[in-house]
């Protein structure tokens, strides 16, 4: 073999690999990509995990895509503290029923460095419980940011007044397992790697597991399933040991569909311990991304659809909503990254009930049992 042809062929492998790991999309599962073969029975759907940003146009946006998608209520995770909260809470008061409103948690918020910081925050958590907030979250990577561990002594005064209050905490603590391990042709990551400098992930979740066994009167509900998706069986020894543990399955149900036994099994044996959620995002990006409200809503209805095929249907090749997620079935590239699909679980009406709207109606203390769709509703999106 000639040394150009050689470096010919080297150059068709670099351009390959451009193609395969250059553009990394993590958009959602999309109208035009989703048929609904197999049209899901309806419920009256709470999602426990969505991000809204408080101004009136995406409220109004929020509310239009939770319709199309049969959501009745979402829990909005980034009401924030202070006047944002105030201003979240205002504008949810404006659509009553439909939200509850969670007060901050992201890093920005707080100086984790500080030495009384703990006590500042319940502070805060005492101040955004007068004002009607329902939840402390998403609490989001302080241990993974290297901001604080999730054990230091100094969120002592956090995890008392969130007893205290009886206040949720929504706590994102790790990510996905595939972050700590190097990409390859078939393991590709939508978000970048952790190398040096991270925590490892098992130490993250057993700083959580010693606040835990701390605070047993600590009611959580762990974020994306505490993405321990690949370690069902650490899920249902929470489960056992601590009552007070709950999951979201925000961002989750892709991973969940490659191992489907031990899902339906969790599902099966902690229904009232688990909430539906999706992680949607109401943000102006999302809607420019998408190109204009209307495109963006019917997308946004094919993601929550997505998440409803999979649950409570038998349908099978449901393009997994996170594109980035990998799922049961490879079925190409696009833009050079990888897409999956599942098939559904179709879980027993008894569980979907309890996963859709009746966990959510317990912790809360909100009713949507008897909620009912617009005539002429359907899954079905205007692209499919």
């Amino acid at each position: 073999m000639s040394l150009a042809l050689i470096m010919a062929m080297c150059v068709c492998a670099a351009i390959v690999a451009t193609l395969e790991f250059g553009d990394k999309d993590q958009g959602i599962v999309l109208a035009k990509n989703l048929k609904v073969v197999e049209e899901p029975k309806f419920y009256p759907v709470v999602d426990a995990h969505m991000h809204i940003k408080a101004t009136k146009s995406l409220f109004e946006f929020a509310v239009k895509s939770m319709d199309a998608a049969g959501i009745v209520v979402s829990v909005n995770l980034s009401g924030g503290s202070g006047k944002a909260l105030e201003k979240s809470l205002a504008l949810a008061g404006q659509y009553r029923g439909r939200f509850v409103t969670f007060c901050g948690g992201w890093p920005a918020e707080f100086d984790l460095s500080r030495p009384r910081v703990g006590e500042e925050i319940a502070k805060m958590l005492q101040e955004a419980h007068d004002m009607g907030a329902a939840g402390f979250g998403e609490v989001v990577k302080w241990g993974l940011d290297n901001k604080i561990k999730w054990d230091d002594a100094r969120l002592e005064p956090v995890w008392a007044k969130l007893e205290e209050l009886k206040m949720p905490i929504n706590w994102h603590v790790a990510d996905p397992t595939r972050y700590w391990r190097k990409e390859t042709a078939t393991m590709m990551l939508e978000a970048d790697g952790y190398g040096k400098g991270r925590p490892l992930k098992h130490a993250l979740i057993m700083q959580q597991e010693r606040v835990l066994e701390r605070h047993p009167k600590l009611v959580v509900i762990a974020s994306h399933a505490n993405w321990l998706n690949d370690q069902t069986p650490h899920l249902e020894y929470r489960f056992e040991k601590y009552p007070n543990y709950y999951i979201d399955l925000s961002a989750a149900t892709d991973e969940f569909g490659m191992n489907r036994e031990d899902f339906v099994y969790l599902c099966t044996q902690y229904a009232d311990r688990i909430f539906f959620g999706t992680d949607a995002v109401c943000v102006e990006p999302f809607i420019k991304k998408h190109g204009g409200a209307a495109k963006a809503l019917a997308d946004s209805k094919a993601f929550y659809t997505a998440h409803l095929l999979f649950l409570g249907t038998s349908q099978r090749m449901i393009p997994c909503a996170f594109s980035g997620a990998p799922g049961q079935h490879f079925v190409g590239y696009v833009k050079g990254f990888p897409r999956y699909a599942n098939d559904g679980i179709n879980l027993p009406d008894a569980v979907l009930k309890k996963i859709y709207y009746r966990n959510a109606e317990k912790m809360f203390g909100i009713k949507v049992a008897g909620w009912k769709p617009k005539k002429g509703f359907t899954y079905k999106t205007p692209e499919a």
